[in-house]
């Protein structure tokens, strides 16, 4: 959840920070437009709950389950003389799924559209996007860029779900340009436990808020914290109040968070500037931070399939504390990287970051056992391109064997190179060259380790194409395992026949004599960026069903979500999101799932599936201390009737929370959501 300070800050010449460009309290233009519009689809000014102000821009939408293109616009066009940095709308979601974008149209006549967010969430947002490049355009003289002047058109309600009905809202339409001013006053929640993990009844959550004025003149705010849940919905306010801090100082507030069930929680805090200056700031900002709160820790085991990527071989982690974070969460496994580049920085001279080292033993130590990609080219051979020539093959061959020399004990599994069907082969993918590094390092890591186990083709995507020629070029013989990467993002698995795809991989390698090969789906994940990719209670329940249907596969091996730690802090940059953590190591919700789910399917194996009522999913799983049945609806929400031979059952939900139900009549009653549960039956002895 993403909100951004709004005020009216103008300057002379160039504007200067937050511009509010339609408040909608007296438009000058303003009404509906679209395609396919429903003749019960409506546009009016509504006084109710607007975000600020008086007034807001209210549209009740109805979509139909029509092919082709079906939307609605709020045409309430502003002309802008200089470039903004970005856009922000106010927007009170519905929870439809719908997705809400803006449209802008250039001196040229070209129509350039950006995606703000979908309508996952109920209540008001502050959804944005920056505007260097536009998500489509389309008509002018077709260059892609923002030819000035430049005008703001229209806010698009584009149907995502079909049929749909529903209402939202629009308000404060806001431009930045320049530098924004940073707020007066930092505000930051700093939980008792280090990023905010808590374990056990034990462990109750709290912290404190703490807030610095940075000024030089004191200043006065007002304050609201509320707590959300997983959902980010709203559960309770915390505090509320005024305080004036003194120039430079700082104020802290304990906040008892009085927790009674397990999960991630935000705590969201809102600061209304009261002290009028001559500088210009913003009145009103939020601050958010997350904190976890888990039953236990889950058990890691020899045979387990869950494994979650990093990227420890970009320094990116801290060491041993990520690594265990990964092992309290219940990944056995991690993939990451050891680069060639890195390693041979002299052409012939090996030498190893001290970085590489410690990474590795804490890995080992904290009994986490690695995959590690044989990676990536480096400029003293084939110059600078994928390994293509005898010379270069023989090279990456002994920067593997270096590897396998100083790191042996500790990993025992090896990839070969990353994604070679994309950009990462240069000078472009060729399935013969990989084909060819493939056995060369098949046969080298064989010769040094026979036990090694040797992973192939690691496909962006199941890119059945660029498999088949390397199977066809024999490439079946050297390896042990195949992976792939079958991301389906913002999809979800059962939309985009996940399971159908993968036994589609199953019979292509069968018909080139490599069915006896493990497939690792070594990639996958969903991200959370607010222009595009899924809320993370969302993002969380899909990786949690991607990992449940793959382990009904016999022939899937081996799991690792992309990734375990976001990558950056740009909100609207999907390689910056799709981690289980945050980048400044604080919880998301898929912490929380992946915790959960492991504890669940602890020494647990795929038993059967069960029909139980059309859009609902349920997978049992048997182990020595009974079985777990695996429910969720596919959409929405469904109420089933469970049959279950035992008087009692134990339901946990996804953020670990277990309550015991009573059969009635050998029935128990379930309302099902998109986030699986888990029913555990006890075996009678």
């Amino acid at each position: 959840m993403v909100f951004l300070p709004l005020a009216v800050l103008m300057f002379s010449g160039v504007p200067q920070g937050a511009t509010v460009i339609e408040n909608f309290e007296q438009p000058a233009e303003f009404r509906l437009g679209g395609e396919r519009v429903h003749p019960q689809s409506q546009l009016r000014l509504s006084e109710k709950d607007a975000f600020e102000g008086k007034r807001c821009a209210e549209l009740h939408y109805k979509f139909e389950q029509v092919s082709g293109l079906q939307y609605l616009e709020v045409i309430a066009p502003h002309k802008l003389m200089e470039k903004p940095r970005r856009i922000s709308v106010a927007v009170r979601g519905d929870g439809s799924g719908n997705i809400v974008r803006v449209r802008f149209v250039d001196a040229n006549g070209e129509w350039h559209q950006y995606d703000l967010g979908v309508l996952y969430f109920r209540g008001w947002r502050v959804l944005w996007t920056h505007l260097d490049t536009p998500h489509g355009h389309w008509g002018g003289d077709g260059n892609g860029r923002l030819d000035f002047p430049i005008t703001f058109f229209s806010i698009v309600l584009d149907s995502l779900v079909r049929p749909s009905e529903g209402t939202v809202a629009f308000d404060a339409v806001t431009v930045y340009y320049g530098e924004e001013p940073k707020p007066p006053v930092e505000v930051k929640f700093v939980p008792d436990k280090r990023w905010g993990y808590f374990w056990g009844e034990k462990e109750k959550p709290s912290g404190k808020l703490t807030l610095t004025n940075t000024t030089n003149e004191p200043v006065t705010v007002e304050v609201a914290v509320r707590l959300l849940n997983h959902r980010e919905e709203p559960v309770r306010q915390i505090w509320r109040g005024k305080l004036t801090i003194p120039p430079g100082k700082t104020t802290e507030r304990p906040l008892a968070l009085r927790l009674s069930r397990f999960g991630v929680y935000f705590i969201e805090t809102q600061v209304s500037l009261l002290t009028k200056t001559q500088t210009h700031y913003a009145s009103r900002f939020t601050n958010h931070a997350s904190i976890c709160w888990l039953p236990e820790p889950s058990p890691i085991w020899d045979e387990s399939p869950f494994g979650v990527c990093t990227h420890f071989g970009q320094f990116k982690h801290k060491v041993p504390d990520t690594l265990e974070l990964i092992k309290r969460m219940g990944a056995a496994w991690i993939r990451d990287e050891l680069y060639w580049s890195n390693i041979e920085r002299e052409k012939g001279k090996f030498e190893f970051p001290e970085y590489y080292d410690a990474y590795m033993k804490a890995t080992g130590k904290l009994g986490i056992r690695p995959l590690i990609i044989f990676n990536y080219a480096n400029r003293h051979y084939d110059k600078g391109l994928a390994p293509h020539t005898d010379e270069g093959r023989k090279a990456f061959a002994r920067y593997c064997v270096e590897l396998m020399k100083r790191y042996g004990q500790i990993c025992r599994h090896w990839e070969v190179w990353n994604e070679p069907n994309i950009g990462f082969w240069q000078p472009k993918p060729n399935p013969e060259d990989y084909t060819n590094l493939l056995k060369t390092v098949y046969e080298t890591v064989k010769s040094v380790d026979p036990q090694a186990i040797v992973v192939g083709v690691c496909t962006a995507g199941t890119d059945f194409k660029f498999i088949e020629e390397v199977l066809k070029q024999g490439g079946g013989k050297f390896m042990d395992a195949i992976s792939v990467h079958p991301y389906r993002y913002p999809r979800s698995p059962e939309a985009t026949d996940f399971v159908g795809e993968m036994k589609r991989l199953k019979e292509l390698l069968d018909k080139y004599g490599a069915g006896h090969l493990k497939v690792w789906l070594t990639e996958f994940g969903y991200p959370t960026h607010i222009t595009g990719g899924t809320p993370q209670w969302l993002s969380a329940a899909y990786i949690v069903r991607t990992f449940l249907w793959a382990l009904t596969l016999p022939f899937i091996e081996r799991l690792f979500v992309y990734d375990f730690q976001d990558d950056g802090e740009d909100p609207t940059y999907n390689e910056h999101n799709f981690g289980l953590i945050r980048f400044d190591s604080s919880p998301k919700v898929g912490y929380a799932a992946f915790n959960t789910m492991v504890r669940m399917l602890h020494r647990k194996r795929f038993s059967r599936q069960v029909n139980i009522s059309d859009g609902v999913v349920c997978l049992v799983f048997t182990g020595d201390d009974g079985e777990v049945w695996t429910l969720w609806a596919i959409e929405g929400e469904r109420k089933v009737n469970l049959q279950v031979p035992s008087k009692t059952v134990t339901v946990t939900d996804l953020m670990g929370n277990s309550q015991t139900i009573h059969a009635v009549k050998g029935q128990v009653s379930l309302t099902l959501t998109v986030e699986p549960i888990f029913v555990h039956r006890q075996v009678c002895k």
